[in-house]
């Protein structure tokens, strides 16, 4: 089964795995299901690195890839309709960088690993508790 991991969810898994939910750490961990990450998480995590909001053990150009490779996650690039679909849903979810995530999630079917309660405003489907 797919899963599009939230922009914490990722974090976590790399660094903090206790933060996850059990749910969550049960399917991560389970090899037959298929983990992906979108360009849009990689891009979030790269800013706040660079406002300080997050800190990383090392440079962000560096570590995304490190931790997709270590975590077995494939990156998902951000398409143009993927981008346009973001930008016309309604606005229950102001940032950008979760409407790119609910976007795809909507366009790929997938189940996105969030605590993010408004995704499910979309009719995405989530897994966290």
């Amino acid at each position: 089964m797919p899963y599009l991991l939230d922009t914490h969810t990722f974090l976590w898994m790399a660094g903090d795995p206790p933060a996850l939910s059990a749910n969550v750490r049960e399917i991560v961990e389970e090899k037959n299901h298929h983990l992906y990450l979108s360009a849009a998480s990689a891009w979030e995590i790269a800013m706040l690195q660079q406002l300080k909001r997050v800190g990383l053990p090392d440079v962000s150009q560096r570590f995304i890839p490190e931790a997709l490779q270590q975590l077995n996650v494939l990156p998902i690039p951000i398409g143009f309709t993927t981008a346009i679909s973001a930008a016309t849903l309604p606005f229950i979810h102001r940032d950008p960088f979760d409407r790119l995530i609910i976007a795809e999630a909507l366009k790929e079917k997938m189940t996105v690993l969030t605590k993010d309660n408004l995704f499910e405003s979309y009719g995405v489907k989530t897994v966290w508790q």
